[in-house]
This record gives C-alpha cells, structure tokens and sequence, in this order.
C-alpha cells in the first residue's frame, strides 16, 4: 500500500473523531512514514512496518467518546436496531439485550449512556468501546444470530449513582436509526432504556 493510500483509508476509518485531533493523527502517520523512508526504507515497507491499518484505527477510536454528529437526524426503527431486553443481575451489574443487523462492525453502534429517567446524556461511547476497554467493568458478549440479525449482551456496572440508561444508534444503508425506547417512526428521541439501582 502506498503512504497516500494508507493515510486517505486511515482518515476515512477515523471520520467520528474530531476533525483536529483527526488531522493529528494524519500527520503523525505521515511523518511516522516518512521517517522511514528517509531512513532507508521503500515506501510500502515503510507502510507495512506501521502496521494493520484497521488495529491502527480501532486503538485511535477508543480513545474518543464517539456519538452521533448533533445535526444528524435518526429514525426510530426497532427493526434494524433495538434493545429487547434489560434486567438487572444478582451481582449488581446490568445487562442489556442489544439487536443489530448480522455482521454489524461495533464500532459502528453507538451508545448513549444517561444518567438518569430524564435520559439527561452522561456519555457517548460505541459498543466496539465497551468490548475492548475495561474501566467499567464491562463487557459485550455475542449472544445469538437469529433471522438476518445478531444480539448481543451488554453487561456493565451502572455507570451513574442512581443507574444507568442506554440509546442507541446505527448508521445503515446510508440512513440514520435509532432506539431510544419510543414509538417506531419517530424522529424525536426518547427518554431511554433505564434501570434503576
């Protein structure tokens, strides 16, 4: 792979960051290349030598809290993604049943975590998020596949003192859906999927 093509793919990866800190990251991965070239190194070994560019990005993306852009508007649609479940387990933590399309990337569902009924936002965050970094206590677990869609367990510890909420979101087939516990069709968000403590 060429320098230009790994950081035109890399940048393309990295559209939910910021675009500043997006820009960073394009200039560190360019002189990062070059340095190597000038230090002897043909241009695709010195792109090989980086590394795979989806590890690259996938490191880079859990260092943000990645939503939704604010403009973006989103259609509540339970059947392409939805939270069927919710419950709290003898341990304390929470669980909470997600549905998405077979072969989903996580990093492409994104949470909204609230803090509270009112669904007041607390974070933002993707499920790839709560797979890979343990500081909550979390983890994703593949559950089932089950017509065209796969589910996926949620389980954390609550995330604020009085509980935690959940909405989510997912661009597919060039639109924009939502579950956010509210009517299927709505624009408008909803409070959220809560459990109480």
């Amino acid at each position: 792979m060429s320098k230009k093509d790994f950081l035109e793919a890399l940048d393309e990866m990295l559209t939910d960051i910021p675009e500043e800190s997006r820009k960073e990251y394009i200039g560190y991965y360019d002189e990062m290349i070059e340095d190597k070239i000038e230090d002897g190194m043909s241009e695709e070994d010195a792109v090989n030598e980086i590394g795979n560019i989806d590890d690259i990005a996938d490191k880079i993306i859990l260092e943000f809290a990645v939503g939704i852009g604010e403009d973006t508007i989103c259609t509540e649609n339970h059947s392409i993604i939805d939270c069927t479940n919710r419950y709290r387990m003898n341990d304390g933590k929470y669980d909470f049943t997600i549905k998405i399309p077979e072969n989903t990337a996580l990093k492409d569902v994104k949470v909204e975590v609230t803090q509270n009924y009112k669904g007041e936002t607390l974070f933002y965050t993707s499920l790839f998020y709560f797979s890979q970094k343990n500081e909550f206590d979390s983890q994703v677990n593949f559950s089932y596949n089950y017509n065209g869609f796969d589910y996926y367990e949620l389980i954390t510890v609550p995330l604020a003192d009085n509980g935690m909420g959940i909405r989510l979101y997912l661009r597919y087939n060039d639109n924009y859906y939502m579950a956010t516990d509210t009517a299927n069709g709505s624009t408008a968000v909803g409070q959220s999927y809560w459990l109480s403590n």
